[in-house]
């Protein structure tokens, strides 16, 4: 079993979003009430939020800035904050239940802030590999995958804390 140094309770403030060109400037924010057109998550009070009837209440507004939120833009441009490859025997044998967990997390995550979300998931030569929109949210499905199946994590982050790399193998 395999579990470097740098994980657990103390690497929880080592991963950083201040730095991250797609959010606005600390203490800076969005003017007014805005509203993803992709993906529907409004922006309100300085914090976006990803709920169906803050939606349609905030849409019948008239001075309403229609814009792709940070994590829409990520996406688009393909450019992740995170990356999780997960390998192994035992993957293939619980790959469904595996993917599962990893769902229930990205849904968590966007529930608690939409900006942290599931990019995309690719499967190739028996691994699949989740890119996320941000590093700490790699560094929590590796957390989970940990957790409930044990097996080996390595977690690899880039020097400015703005990338993450986790690999998970069972």
């Amino acid at each position: 079993m395999k579990v470097p140094r740098e994980v657990g309770k103390h690497t929880r403030n080592k991963v950083y979003a201040e730095n991250d060109p797609y959010l606005p400037p600390k203490g800076k924010g969005l003017v007014g009430v805005s509203i993803c057109k992709d993906c529907t998550a409004v922006y309100h009070n300085k914090k976006w939020f990803l709920d169906a009837k803050l939606y349609e209440q905030k849409k019948k507004l008239k001075d309403i800035n229609w814009v792709t939120c940070p994590a829409c833009k990520k996406t688009k441009e393909n450019v992740p904050n995170g990356v999780v490859t997960l390998k192994g025997d035992f993957l293939k044998e619980h790959k469904q239940e595996i993917l599962n967990l990893i769902h229930n997390e990205d849904a968590r995550s966007k529930n608690y802030n939409p900006l942290k979300r599931i990019m995309k998931i690719n499967e190739k030569k028996g691994e699949i590999e989740i890119l996320t929109t941000s590093a700490k949210l790699a560094q929590r499905i590796g957390s989970i995958l940990f957790k409930a199946y044990s097996g080996e994590v390595e977690y690899k982050k880039h020097e400015n804390a703005k990338f993450m790399r986790v690999e998970w193998r069972r």
